[in-house]
């Protein structure tokens, strides 16, 4: 009981502040500009802030986070294979696949650093980090390959991948890595006013997620938003921690690789479908079912996860 209390506790406030940026933009902050800056102010000055500070301080002289990453990697490969060999048997309508597969296979990076963070402290960012910044290339580089050959989306594909490559994201872990393997000294009212700024990237982050959702059900793909929904959230979850436990991962950093493959689909995966000719009202419809629906089985994970 009080082990599900203290979980409750730590996943309770990470997806509060998802419905409060959901009914702030229902009610209060309507204008879609103010989002829109908010937006931008997290992606490409607080996040980077995070990763950045995080990374250098971090110590990765142990563990085997590197092999948890590539097996976790392997496991979305595999699932990704998997639906691209049955595709015939899961629909017939392309653009809808696309969804499909992106729902199945892409995640929310900002939920994860804020579960990690909830759940295990610095030390369980900074592993989380590692996944995102490995990861957020790989399964946007799936989706957009998917997108484009399926649903014929190719005009603003040169532009979406050098976007892929130029993400601040990206960038921002990279920075942190050269910095914390370099041993260079970084003058600490520099480091301090990155970590100021850090402080702000969770809880800016997660109402952004809220504000994004959208909560009108596509009734003509209820069957496909379900298939989605529950590769996302449990199936995936469960190849991945067999893959892990089998190739010898344990602890945190299991729960690690685990707790990432059943983050809810990314928001940016509807502005992926747009741009590339996808089913777009499928995709969100994903993406808010996948979002609310992860409160509880994250809890499951995390809970599963402590008891073993």
């Amino acid at each position: 009981m009080q082990l599900a209390y203290e979980l409750i506790a730590a996943i309770f406030p990470i997806f509060a502040a998802i419905l409060v940026g959901a009914a702030l933009k229902r009610y209060l902050i309507k204008a879609a500009d103010v989002w829109a800056g908010i937006d931008r102010l997290t992606y490409y000055l607080l996040l980077p802030s995070l990763l950045i500070v995080e990374i250098y301080r971090a110590d990765f002289s142990s563990g085997n986070a590197g092999t948890a990453v590539g097996v976790t990697l392997a496991a979305t490969l595999g699932l990704s294979a998997a639906l691209l060999l049955l595709r015939p048997l899961i629909t017939r309508d392309t653009p809808l696949f696309t969804s499909i597969f992106q729902g199945s296979v892409r995640y929310n990076s900002y939920v994860l650093l804020a579960v990690a963070d909830a759940l295990y402290g610095a030390e369980g960012l900074a592993l989380a980090i590692i996944f995102v910044a490995v990861m957020v290339i790989a399964t946007n580089m799936l989706g957009v390959v998917v997108l484009s050959a399926f649903s014929g989306g190719k005009s603003n594909l040169k532009r979406i991948m050098g976007g892929i490559v130029k993400n601040p994201i990206i960038l921002a872990a990279g920075a942190g890595a050269i910095l914390n393997v370099s041993n260079i000294h970084v003058p600490l009212p520099i480091e301090n006013t990155a970590a100021l700024f850090k402080t702000a990237a969770l809880p800016l982050s997660l109402l952004s997620v809220g504000a994004g959702l959208r909560f009108i059900m596509d009734k003509k793909a209820l069957g496909a938003i379900a298939l989605a929904t529950s590769i996302k959230l449990a199936v995936l979850p469960v190849i991945t921690g067999v893959c892990l436990y089998l190739a010898g991962v344990d602890g945190m950093v299991l729960a690690m690789g685990v707790l990432y493959a059943g983050m809810p689909c990314a928001g940016n995966a509807y502005i992926l479908a747009r741009q590339l000719n996808g089913d777009a009202e499928a995709i969100a419809s994903i993406i808010t079912l996948e979002t609310l629906l992860s409160a509880f089985s994250v809890a499951v994970i995390a809970g599963v996860l402590s008891i073993n």
